[in-house]
């Protein structure tokens, strides 16, 4: 009766706006869960961060019209899924704290770093309060589908020490390497200017960004003791993990070299591999199972789409 009644208010809405000359039409309803509707007008403000990210203004009209549509759908599908699970969690009278709110929020600054976290607000167009409110709305979601999922998802021994098996394949405890980062520069005066940037706490990574155009970086890459040339491998060994070493120069090419660890691969014990394992499986089948479930409740609940 309810989603009879939810489809004979969409419709009566829907007749007047076609009614309405093409000028006025500026929030029509793009879809429709329970009580709950999304407008055209609303639906474009989620989907700006996306349009001004990947909507490019050299782009043929055609490509863009049809990039701009596909980010609506998959905001729209979003929209869906969030908008079922919300009212899914008022079922079980699920509750989020302001302190539970300014926790995560405290997590995700620190996280992001202030500059970032206010750089985000500003490209997705929200207030603090209405960050806030989003990630309320995200923390009563995790609540719900943790209650969902908590004893319907069995991980066994079995299926643990299979994975374990798959998982140290790949490991070699034969020889002794190094596992390394390296910057290739060929100017050495740039060479210098970058090694003081490290010094000063700069890391690898952010000096790539800097100067893309002007080195080669290797990143994490393991190397047996034969692989290295000697001058490299001589340094190497006096590093501790984390060192990094001052400009080689071999054959007027310069290397700064980060040391990340050395040793023999010798693969973690099973128990110690144990806990990551589990995670892994857990997700892997909590996110199958919660695909299920939203779409059991798509077939329970009245839904339509109009874009």
């Amino acid at each position: 009766m309810f989603k009879k009644l939810i489809f004979v208010v969409v419709l009566f809405i829907l007749f007047w706006i076609d009614l309405l000359p093409a000028t006025k039409v500026v929030n029509k309803i793009v879809a429709v869960v329970g009580d709950k509707f999304l407008t055209l007008y609303e639906l474009n403000k989620l989907c700006k961060p996306y349009f001004e990210k990947f909507l490019k203004s050299d782009m043929p009209p055609e490509e863009k019209e049809l990039l701009k549509k596909e980010i609506q759908k998959k905001v729209l599908k979003d929209w869906v899924e969030d908008t079922l699970i919300g009212l899914e969690a008022k079922k079980y009278n699920l509750t989020v704290t302001d302190e539970e709110v300014e926790k995560y929020l405290e997590a995700e600054k620190k996280s992001l770093g202030q500059e970032k976290f206010k750089e985000i607000l500003k490209q997705q167009g929200l207030t603090l309060q209405d960050y806030k409110q989003k990630l309320k709305d995200k923390l009563l979601k995790i609540k719900l589908v943790q209650l969902q999922v908590k004893e319907k998802v069995v991980i066994t021994d079995e299926e643990l020490k299979k994975a374990y098996k798959e998982a140290i394949k790949n490991y070699d405890d034969k020889d002794y390497k190094y596992w390394i980062s390296i910057l290739i520069v060929k100017n050495k005066d740039l060479t210098n200017k970058i090694y003081q940037e490290i010094n000063q706490g700069v890391s690898l990574e952010e000096i790539v960004k800097t100067y893309p155009n002007q080195l080669k970086f290797i990143k994490n890459e393991a190397f047996k003791e034969e692989e290295l040339a000697p001058e490299i491998l001589e340094t190497l060994k006096n590093l501790k993990s984390g060192d990094i070493t001052k400009p080689i120069n071999i054959n007027n090419n310069f290397y700064i070299i980060k040391l990340l660890k050395k040793g023999y691969n010798k693969p973690p014990s099973f128990e110690k591999l144990k806990p990551k394992l589990y995670k892994k499986l857990f997700e892997k089948k909590a996110q199958a199972y919660i695909e299920k479930w939203i779409k059991d409740l798509q077939e329970k609940r009245y839904i339509k789409i109009f874009l």
